[in-house]
């Protein structure tokens, strides 16, 4: 009887039922589309504008972590000054 089942199973036809993956809901910070020549010319070099943020305010910042509201560090123009929308 086991030789007859794994015979069986041996020779049934394999059927993998393989799901698409579901697109996973964007989590953390939206993407800017918006942003500010001034906020662009602040970015540290090399920094993806990915990584900006901004605040209630039109302020700029530099997101340090993926968290619901965003935190990170301000963003300053080269006086020192924060880069606020007007």
């Amino acid at each position: 009887m086991k030789i007859l089942m794994a015979l069986a199973l041996a020779t049934a036809p394999a059927t993998c039922n393989l799901a698409t993956p579901q697109e996973e809901e964007p989590t953390g910070p939206q993407r800017l589309t918006d942003i500010s020549p001034a906020a662009m010319a602040a970015l540290p070099e090399g920094m993806d504008p990915t990584f900006l943020i901004r605040d209630g305010n039109g302020c700029y910042g530099i997101a340090v972590e993926a968290s619901d509201p965003p935190r990170g560090i301000q963003l300053i123009d080269d006086a020192g000054q924060p880069v606020c929308d007007a």
